[in-house]
């Protein structure tokens, strides 16, 4: 008895499997199947541009970059870096500075208003500008200094300068000069400070 209802179920399995084939037409089957692969909406996508190497630089200014990282690819650092002149050649090596977590001891050289184009002229021993350009610089970058001897080097050059600075130091004396008084206001006391006769006012350098 179980023989013969396995054997019927067996053989209405196969019949219904030959009526759905039998029924089963072409248009059905285009139906169901995958539409064919197509890159045509591919053809125009614009891929993303590979970020650009940095500069390779013949100075290793790590040990600087681990607090100031945003000098890294700053124009004044690639452009000596690139004649392997260094934060060091500048600042000195500065390690009680480097070693400070307290961030209170300045590096080791600083440079006051006066002393900045000497410190350049070292390297930079000549100017080639023309007048015109000496004037729009100086109209662009430093309008409100009317006096030749108070612009210096990078009043003209490169901005070599935190925008938000947490320390602040007496660059003539190193002393870190208390929060309650404004960064801005005592280095514009020093930059508005006619510069003295042993300075050289050159308008850049």
């Amino acid at each position: 008895m179980k023989r013969a209802a396995w054997l019927l179920l067996s053989v209405c399995t196969v019949a219904f499997a030959f009526a759905y084939i039998a029924d089963f037409s072409p248009d059905d089957a285009r139906a169901v199947a995958a539409p064919p692969l197509s890159l045509d909406a591919y053809l125009d996508e614009k891929l993303p541009e590979a970020p650009k190497e940095k500069e390779k630089l013949k100075v290793d200014n790590f040990s600087c970059y681990v607090c100031h990282g945003n000098y890294e690819g700053e124009e004044l650092v690639v452009s000596h870096g690139k004649e392997a002149i260094g934060c060091i050649d500048c600042h000195g090596e500065s390690y009680a500075h480097r070693n400070d977590e307290d961030n209170i001891t300045p590096p080791d050289k600083m440079y006051p208003p006066e002393t900045i184009d000497a410190m350049c002229g070292d390297c930079h021993d000549d100017h080639i500008a023309s007048a015109r350009d000496v004037i729009e610089r100086w109209r662009e970058r430093c309008p409100e200094k009317t006096n030749p001897n108070q612009i210096v080097c990078t009043d003209c050059h490169y901005q070599h300068r935190l925008k938000r600075r947490v320390v602040v130091w007496h660059k003539r004396t190193g002393e870190v000069i208390p929060r309650d008084e404004s960064a801005e206001t005592k280095e514009t006391k020093e930059t508005t400070t006619e510069a003295p006769a042993g300075a050289t006012g050159k308008p850049g350098g």
